[in-house]
């Protein structure tokens, strides 16, 4: 049990000295005593109440030093130790600093941690014109850098866990029904993307086909892609461009998944294409083995490189814009591609399991979520020819 004890200031001012036993020192290997000090004013009933409830919270694990450390300076430390790789994905972690840099250190940053109280992260919510679906994402890292400043005592409680109206996605997915072309509509898109080139021809009727994820598509490599058989395996993803680009896992590992003839003619030529552009260029061309990388049309700053994997967060604002407006049809974001394939799978018949497979989803629960919209049409149908057969 740790020990206590007062000892007189000045009139009016006590000092609580709390024996916290011996600590090693680092430097000579000796022992020594270590306190704690705390000074409170009033009168000495005062100070020894606060000194019981001292030695309450001392023996309860639940005492709080106080600290000046902000909220944003605590936000930079946690980032760095809990999230950084290898504690999560690169990408997770460029997240969380986009994030913690943008939005949560202009805002509430300056706050002491100690001090930052309900309040402050409500009215940051309320005062948000950030979609639903993105607070959703804030307010996980918030509680989750409170959590871990509980956890090493800065804390007494996370109050994020005490905000009213939590920010919600919307029930079902918006998203899903949105940004998704019908049948009409992508195969309209898919047949504009010839006259772009043999690339865009390819990359996009991939995209369509597999349902793949940007990164994963951008850090194809050809070693996994198999033509004769019309198998493309989903080992890795790209995570940063540029010069020396960074490769990582896919989001939820390794996947197959078996593509159409037509996907598969328009990828060989494109390899074909490709390879002439290699044996043109071959003092200039980088060769990362990349199914799809910067052509001459991507040349647009003096560092651009041919063979570089092509630029992620360009993809929707340019090429695939342009293509759309061109094909005259409904504008989506270039996540709807993956959108559209699994909703034209689902409205196919195919079950949902496979569906799950190939979209790389966690569990099939993930997948019947998102596209819950189309599943009562799914029941529909299922009744129909379940009626042919009995009836």
């Amino acid at each position: 049990m740790a020990r206590g004890s007062l000892k007189k200031r000045y009139e009016g001012s006590w000092s609580i000295i709390l024996d916290l036993g011996y600590q090693t020192d680092p430097k000579t290997g000796g022992r020594k005593r270590k306190q704690k000090w705390f000074t409170v004013r009033g009168t000495k009933r005062d100070a020894e109440a606060k000194l019981a409830k001292l030695l309450h919270q001392l023996n309860t694990h639940e005492l709080v030093e106080p600290s000046k450390i902000t909220f944003g300076e605590w936000l930079d430390q946690w980032v760095q130790l809990a999230i950084k790789p290898p504690a999560k994905r690169q990408r997770t972690y460029e997240t969380y600093q986009g994030i913690i840099e943008n939005h949560l250190k202009p805002h509430l940053g300056m706050i002491r941690l100690q001090e930052l109280d309900v309040v402050h992260i409500e009215r940051y919510y309320a005062d948000s014109k950030l979609s639903q679906t993105t607070l959703e994402l804030h307010h996980a890292l918030i509680s989750g850098a409170l959590k871990a400043a509980q956890r090493k005592r800065f804390l007494k409680q996370n109050v994020a866990k005490l905000v009213d109206n939590k920010p919600h996605r919307p029930e079902g997915n918006e998203d899903a029904i949105e940004h998704c072309w019908n049948q009409d509509e992508a195969r309209q898109f898919l047949a504009t993307t010839k006259a772009f080139g043999p690339q865009p021809a390819a990359f996009y009727a991939l995209a369509l086909d597999t349902g793949a994820r940007k990164g994963e598509l951008c850090g194809l490599k050809w070693p996994n892609v198999d033509l004769s058989t019309r198998k493309v395996t989903i080992v890795e993803q790209l995570i940063k461009p540029g010069a020396e680009p960074v490769f990582g896992p896919p989001k939820r590992g390794k996947r197959t998944i078996t593509i159409t003839p037509e996907t598969a003619r328009l990828l060989k030529v494109h390899r074909k294409h490709q390879a002439e552009l290699k044996m043109k260029n071959r003092n200039r061309y980088h060769d990362f083995g990349l199914v799809f990388a910067k052509e001459w049309e991507h040349m647009s700053k003096r560092w651009d490189t041919l063979g570089q994997p092509l630029q992620m967060n360009n993809l929707g604002q340019r090429e695939f814009k342009k293509i759309i407006e061109k094909a005259k049809v409904r504008p989506i974001k270039f996540h709807g591609a993956r959108h559209t394939n699994a909703t034209l799978m689902l409205k196919a018949g195919v079950p949902v399991p496979v569906v799950s497979e190939r979209l790389g989803h966690k569990g099939v629960e993930i997948t019947m979520n998102i596209y819950q919209h189309v599943l009562p049409d799914m029941q529909e149908d299922a009744a129909a020819k379940l009626g042919a057969i009995l009836f």
